[in-house]
């Protein structure tokens, strides 16, 4: 097989399991593109919000797939180890400079519709989450792979 397609084919492969694995886990949290707020309005207002970054691999902010943007109040974004916590106006800076005009702003929505917040993140990369509980969502964020 050529690289580029056995890339393509564990790709499809972990996607699909994350799916697999999703469904018999418990209900899936709906994803859904919002007009309000916008994204300049989230990335301005960051400190309203429990703000989360996913960096590279080596923990950069400055190589950013995904901003997270949870609601501070009694629910809970669970998340992966990956996520940093945006603690000063720099780190949030260098964490949306990922971000183009394109990027949708995504709300996540738990049991009954209940919002626990926004997402910001590449359209290339996956990513799903899971009911636990009416206070509790757990998010899975599969980047793709970037690059030859």
């Amino acid at each position: 097989m050529r690289p580029r397609m056995l890339l393509l084919f564990r790709l499809l492969m972990v996607l699909a399991s994350l799916f697999i694995l999703a469904s018999c886990s418990g209900p899936l949290a709906k994803i859904r593109k919002v007009d309000l707020p916008k994204e300049k309005e989230l990335r301005a207002n960051w400190k309203n919000y429990n703000t989360y970054c996913l960096g590279s691999r080596d923990g950069n902010v400055d190589r950013a797939s995904a901003m997270l943007f949870q609601l501070k109040d009694d629910k809970t974004i669970q998340r992966e180890d990956d996520w940093r916590e945006v603690t000063s106006d720099q780190m949030a800076s260098g964490c949306a400079s990922f971000l183009s005009h394109s990027s949708p702003v995504m709300q996540l929505l738990g049991e009954n519709d209940a919002s626990f917040g926004y997402v910001i993140y590449n359209l290339n990369d996956g990513i799903s989450a899971l009911i636990i509980d009416s206070k509790t969502v757990r998010l899975f964020y599969h980047v793709h792979p970037k690059g030859p």
